[in-house]
């Protein structure tokens, strides 16, 4: 659809339950038609155009010229059923056509600007409240600019003809002759961006929009156009400032003039805005299943994501699933679990079999099968898992993640590993920094805690399988990831260790800490119970037995 034009009437919309904010417009390049709803959004392009002529004869519309608006309509007359004067519709230049039959108003003529010249008159028929352009409907100016001139201090901006007139008439009422002009298309911004340099020749322009969604976009779009500070924007307790005006809440609306609010661009706070928040007791978060990292990071939060990462074989999964049964156990909280390279029946074994102290994703376990059937059935209400069949797309599994939050009031995921949603992209940097971001927004969008793992890089020294310390810059895409996660751990392990203790001990080592940064570099030790299957907490005078090794 072209620049060029023509607006043929407003109707209901055959989609929502407006009644007059579907637009119909003719494209004058090729006479083309189509329809918009401004509420919806709904739009019907290339339109027959016999749909058009039915709506018109229906509505007994006559095709009408600016002449013939000149001789066929009145001035002086006001617009008696919006309760607008004589003398303020006249100062717009606004003409009242009166029906034949009954002698009543049967029409408004509103009419349209542009370099000065009249182009177009927006008729309105009364009754059944269609609008339709008389004209030429591209590159108007707004409804009553015409009659101001450039420059001045103040500027008021409507969004309908009959919001300008009144909010004119109850301002002059209490003795203030501020500018008011009009959109001349409803809650868009193409008319500001049509005569941008005119409004910018104005020191404070006030926005008096429709008090509704659709408003309150357009009031945003508009603001945004201009100059940062110039535009402020008026709030009052009816639809409009025609309503206003009917229901006699003039000084309410005068004192909305003072009262308007300076735009800001979203994001922007003052301290005012955040005091309160700001001033609450900065809390301990939830803790981890290990004492030690609890104390350095002040425990977990919701809002933030935790990476960890280690080699091959050094039980970082393993390390995952205690976390998870922390979070089920102790904190009775239940877990959504995404694990991309194990099957989901090994998973709900080894969690079954932490509680109690069972290794049931071994043969040799000590365990029965009725121990088993009771241990994953203590699971149920606990833990989701995600059975992926194969699909790790970042995209399907981002919408696994909203459904356990939203759905099922999960509010710790767990995510193992990251690596594998991007081994089959193309570009896996250029992937790993979309879904690193994403999935850092999601903790905020749902208020959740998402804990995952990574893969790295291989150590340019001591192999990570031989006790070698992980860096941060070891993880793969380790850019975004670094930037986006809020904590990173690292796992380390000599699995090669002559001395069975040291080849059974894990180093759990804080790459980053973004809360405080004290955490940073703390390392402490966990060892793996393997009769029970646990990670324990390894303190300094701890003495561990052979047999459990």
């Amino acid at each position: 659809m072209s620049n060029d034009t023509t607006f043929l009437y407003r109707t209901s919309c055959p989609v929502c339950p407006s009644s007059d904010g579907f637009t119909i417009v003719r494209d004058n390049e090729d006479g083309r038609l189509f329809g918009h709803c401004k509420v919806c959004s709904h739009s019907v392009y290339n339109m027959e155009a016999q749909q058009v002529e039915q709506k018109q004869q229906h509505s007994g519309y006559k095709p009408r010229t600016l002449s013939w608006v000149a001789d066929n309509s009145a001035t002086g007359l006001g617009v008696p059923d919006r309760g607008i004067r004589k003398d303020i519709a006249n100062e717009y230049g606004v003409r009242i056509g009166i029906s034949e039959e009954t002698g009543e108003p049967e029409y408004h003529y509103y009419p349209y600007f542009k370099d000065g010249k009249l182009v177009a008159y927006k008729e309105r028929n009364i009754a059944e409240k269609d609008f339709k352009i008389i004209g030429t409907g591209s590159g108007l100016e707004l409804f009553g600019q015409n009659r101001i001139g450039e420059g001045g201090k103040l500027l008021i901006i409507t969004e309908g003809e009959i919001d300008a007139l009144a909010a004119t008439q109850m301002l002059r009422d209490r003795g203030k002759n501020y500018r008011v002009v009009s959109l001349p298309s409803g809650a868009n911004s193409r008319s500001v961006r049509d005569n941008i340099e005119w409004l910018e020749t104005f020191e404070h322009i006030f926005l008096a929009l429709d008090q509704d969604e659709p408003g309150n976009k357009a009031a945003k779009e508009i603001a945004e156009l201009l100059t940062p500070g110039k535009v402020k924007i008026m709030s009052f307790s009816e639809k409009d400032a025609a309503d206003m005006l009917k229901k006699g809440k003039t000084a309410e609306f005068f004192n909305s003039v003072f009262a308007a609010q300076a735009f800001r661009p979203d994001g922007i706070v003052s301290v005012d805005d955040v005091m309160e928040e700001a001033m609450k007791p900065v809390e301990w978060g939830l803790s981890w299943p290990w004492e030690a990292l609890t104390k350095a990071t002040y425990g977990y939060r919701r809002g933030e994501l935790y990476g960890f990462g280690a080699g091959s074989g050094c039980g970082k999964t393993e390390g995952f699933k205690e976390i998870i049964d922390h979070v089920i156990n102790v904190h009775k909280l239940p877990a959504g679990v995404i694990f991309l390279e194990e099957p989901v029946t090994k998973t709900l074994k080894v969690l079954a079999g932490k509680k109690l102290n069972k290794r049931f994703h071994v043969p040799d376990g000590n365990w029965t099968i009725d121990e088993l059937r009771s241990g994953i059935s203590d699971l149920k209400g606990k833990v989701y898992l995600y059975n992926h069949f194969g699909s790790k797309n970042w995209e399907n599994i981002k919408s696994k993640i909203k459904y356990m939050v939203l759905s099922l009031g999960i509010k710790d995921i767990f995510l193992d590993h990251l690596t594998a949603m991007v081994a089959q992209e193309a570009d896996e940097y250029k992937a790993l920094n979309r879904i690193m971001e994403e999935m850092a927004s999601l903790t905020q969008e749902l208020d959740c805690t998402i804990f995952y793992i990574s893969h790295l890089r291989k150590a340019s020294g001591t192999p990570h399988e031989e006790g070698g310390h992980v860096s941060a810059d070891q993880f793969k895409g380790s850019g975004a990831i670094v930037f986006w996660s809020n904590f990173l751990f690292g796992y380390e392990r000599n699995q090669i260790a002559d001395d069975p203790a040291e080849r059974n001990t894990t180093t759990f080592r804080v790459l980053k800490d973004r809360n405080t940064g004290l955490a940073t570099g703390c390392t402490f030790k966990l060892w793996y119970d393997h009769p029970t299957g646990r990670w324990r907490e390894k303190m300094e005078e701890d003495g561990i037995d052979e047999d459990v090794l």
